[in-house]
């Protein structure tokens, strides 16, 4: 199970820490950084394929600047994982229910992303600079 704290933790490191970065690799990550762009999607509506990249790219703009990856490779790693499914002509997606879908415990559904990844910015502009020696 994920524990707030692990995700937190997780999702500053990966989306906010040491950029730019491509999309994780590891499998915990990924789960954890795709879980984060669900948080700000309704599960009980459709999206347009404008609406869904408007989203996206406001994840990326607000909680993953590190990662560097478009907005329509981040939506195909959705849709390949399940995460979100895609109308037969493309225009409308919806949020999916992948069978495999990791465990995250409820308590990380309330954590407001944006706040903390602008709090763990601040927090990393106000450390002192290290000094070459």
């Amino acid at each position: 199970m994920i524990s707030p704290e692990e995700f937190v933790e997780r999702m500053c490191l990966v989306c906010a820490d040491r950029g730019p970065r491509g999309f994780p690799r590891k499998r915990r990550d990924r789960q954890i950084v795709m879980h984060s762009i669900l948080m700000g999607l309704d599960s009980a509506r459709s999206y347009s394929e404008l609406e869904i990249n408007e989203a996206l790219k406001a994840w990326q703009r607000d909680i993953a600047p590190a990662i560097e990856t478009d907005h329509v490779t981040v939506r195909r790693h959705l849709v390949d994982y399940g995460h979100l499914e895609r109308s037969a002509d493309g225009g409308v997606y919806r949020v999916g229910f992948p069978p495999a879908r990791a465990v995250f415990d409820l308590e990380v559904d309330d954590i407001d992303l944006r706040a903390t990844i602008a709090a763990y910015l601040d927090q990393q502009r106000r450390k002192p600079k290290k000094r070459p020696t």
